[in-house]
C-alpha cells in the first residue's frame, strides 16, 4: 500500500514538471450580460488536461486549472500551460449555487450558472500556442424576472407518453399538459400534432420497420414555431433568449424517420432548441391583440416500437397574453402534481 502511493506521488510529481514545460496558452475573457454590459468582479477559470491517474476501473484524468476576476472593463488575462492546446473555460463561482444548482452569486449580484465553453487552438511557435492570445466572449446571464409557467418534461416516462393514434390530426393542450378528448382531458388545442406512419414487419434484429412523419400544425392565424440552436452543455443555463421574437414563426413543423432492415433515419441536433407562439388573436384589420408564448428546450423526439410510439419534448408556456418573457421561475410551475423526472428544473 506505501509503495502505491509512492509510484501514485511520482506519476503526479512527474507529469506537473512535464506540464511546466508544455506550449503556454493566454486568453483575454471579456464578460458581459446579455445586454452588453461589462462584468466586475466574475470569477473565471479555465482547465486543460494534465495527466491520468490509474485507479479503479479506467482510472481518472487530473485537470491543471488557473483563474482570475475581470476588472472594471470586464476583462480578464489567463495563462495556462498545455498538453494538448485544448482549454476548458467558464464563470466559475464556486460554493455560492443554490436552486438547484442553476443559480451562482458572485460580487453582491445573482446569475444563472454558466457551462462554458472550449478553445482549442490550432498550432505552437517556439512556447507559445497560436493563436496567442485571443479575446473570447463570456455571456454570463443575470437573473433579472423570473415568472410562473407551465413547464412539463413530457414523455420522460419511457412508457406511457405517446400520439395516441396514428395517421390523425389531435390536439395538445399546454396548460393541461394533456390530449384533447376522447385521449385525454384537454380543453385547447395548442398544438395539433398528426404521427402519420406506415409499419412494417420486424428487422432481424427485431425493431420495428416504418416510415413515419410526426407533423406540428397550429389552430390560429399567428400561431407558429422557430427553431432556435445553443447546446446544452455550453453558456447559460438560460439557454435562450430571455424574451420571444415577435416575428419569424413557421405556420407548421414536420420531422421524417424510418427503419428499414439495412438502414435508418433519425436525425438528433443537440443544440436543437424551439420557441412557440399560440392561442394567437387578431382584430378585423389583422392586428396582434392577443398571444401567449413558449419555450421547448430540445428536440421534439419521437419512436415507432413494436409496443407503439414514444413521444418527448419539454416545454414552457408564459400564461399572461403578450408577455414574452420565457426566464422560468422552477418554484412557480402552474403544472402540479408533477413527478420528479416531469418538472423542468432549468430557467
Amino acid at each position: 500500500m506505501r509503495s502505491c502511493f509512492f509510484v501514485l506521488l511520482f506519476i503526479g510529481m512527474l507529469s506537473s514538471s512535464a506540464l511546466a514545460n508544455e506550449p503556454i496558452a493566454q486568453m483575454t475573457f471579456k464578460v458581459v450580460d446579455d445586454f452588453g454590459n461589462v462584468i466586475t468582479g466574475a470569477p473565471v477559470i479555465v482547465s486543460t488536461f494534465l495527466h491520468w491517474v490509474p485507479g479503479s476501473e479506467a482510472g481518472r484524468n487530473e485537470y491543471e486549472k488557473m483563474n482570475g476576476v475581470t476588472d472594471t472593463n470586464g476583462l480578464v488575462v489567463l495563462s495556462i500551460p498545455s498538453k494538448t492546446g485544448s482549454i476548458r473555460y467558464s464563470v466559475l463561482a464556486e460554493g455560492t449555487y443554490f436552486e438547484n444548482m442553476n443559480k451562482m452569486k458572485f460580487d453582491d449580484n445573482v446569475y444563472y450558472r454558466d457551462n462554458g465553453g472550449t478553445f482549442i487552438f490550432t498550432n505552437q511557435i517556439s512556447d507559445k500556442w497560436q493563436p496567442w492570445n485571443p479575446i473570447i466572449d463570456l455571456v454570463v446571464k443575470p437573473v433579472i424576472n423570473p415568472v410562473p409557467v407551465y413547464a412539463l418534461a413530457y414523455g420522460t416516462d419511457w412508457q406511457q407518453h405517446k400520439v395516441p393514434e396514428y395517421n390523425k390530426p389531435i390536439g395538445f393542450d399546454l396548460m393541461k399538459g394533456d390530449w384533447l378528448p376522447p385521449y385525454g382531458d384537454g380543453v385547447t388545442a395548442d398544438f395539433i400534432m398528426t404521427l402519420k406512419c406506415n409499419l412494417g414487419g420486424l428487422t432481424s434484429s427485431r425493431y420495428q420497420i416504418f416510415d413515419a412523419t410526426l407533423m406540428i400544425d397550429f389552430p390560429n392565424d399567428g400561431d407558429g414555431i422557430q427553431s432556435v440552436y445553443s447546446n446544452p452543455r455550453e453558456g447559460s443555463v438560460l439557454r435562450l433568449a430571455r424574451y420571444a421574437p415577435e416575428t419569424g414563426y413557421e405556420t407548421n413543423w414536420t420531422m421524417t424517420t424510418y427503419k428499414h432492415e439495412d438502414e435508418g433515419l433519425h436525425e438528433i441536433r443537440e443544440d436543437q432548441n424551439y420557441i412557440f407562439r399560440v392561442r394567437t388573436k387578431k382584430d378585423e384589420t389583422g392586428n396582434f391583440t392577443s398571444a401567449l408564448y413558449g419555450k421547448i428546450y430540445g428536440m421534439i423526439d419521437y419512436e415507432i416500437r413494436p409496443t407503439g410510439n414514444h413521444l418527448q419534448f419539454m416545454y414552457y408556456l408564459n400564461p399572461t397574453p403578450n408577455d414574452r418573457n420565457l426566464e422560468f421561475d422552477p418554484s412557480q410551475n402552474h403544472l402540479k402534481n408533477l413527478s420528479t423526472i416531469e418538472r423542468p428544473k432549468e430557467p
